[in-house]
């Protein structure tokens, strides 16, 4: 992911944007979306975990991804149409969210090519991120999602619930559990 550090600077730089920052401290187990809550808001997070994830009809909860320290996060469905975002957001750690009103933000990013660039590579990779997720949800098996996620994010899936790598990986915890031991995985 783009690094939100230099991002925030970049952002915090902007005239039009420096009395619109915000920054927000809320605690583990805070929402910072709620599922089908229009939130136009951009957030980046300074410090901390959040989890997005849908809730299905029948209650059951599916994660969306995570997003860590330096990452960026906002519900294109509520910031271009106005609508009540598809997922939730909540935070899985206490955490720092520099949070921008999209139309703001918007607005500075036409004016600014580089802010533009910055932002354009941040969705590239965001996308890269997303297409790289469905293809491992839609043709891998459980066990070789698990290995990729292990291998490809070690830091993150030591702060995360069973539940959560669990949901995220479109399993069970029982089927989870499976397996770890199978591949004698400790925890």
């Amino acid at each position: 992911m783009a690094n939100g550090n230099a991002l925030m600077e970049q952002l915090a730089a902007e005239p039009l944007l420096q009395s619109r920052l915000a920054g927000k401290h809320l605690p583990k187990g805070a929402h910072v979306i709620r599922q089908n809550q229009v939130v136009t808001d951009f957030f980046i997070v300074k410090h901390g975990l959040v989890k997005l994830y849908y809730i299905t009809r029948d209650g059951k909860e599916w994660v969306k991804s995570f997003i860590q320290e330096g990452e960026a996060f906002g519900s294109r469905t509520s910031q271009l149409t106005a609508e009540g975002s598809p997922f939730a957001a909540v935070c899985l750690e206490d955490s720092q969210i520099v949070v921008l009103p999209y139309t703001e933000f918007r607005r500075a990013l036409l004016g600014r090519p580089e802010l533009m660039e910055s932002i354009f590579q941040l969705t590239e990779e965001i996308a890269l991120k997303k297409e790289k997720r469905e293809y491992e949800l839609l043709c891998r098996t459980a066990e070789e999602r698990y290995r990729i996620f292990r291998s490809d994010e070690p830091g993150l899936a030591r702060r995360l619930s069973q539940i959560d790598i669990a949901r995220y990986l479109g399993i069970t915890p029982i089927a989870l559990s499976r397996i770890k031991k199978r591949l004698s995985v400790p925890g």
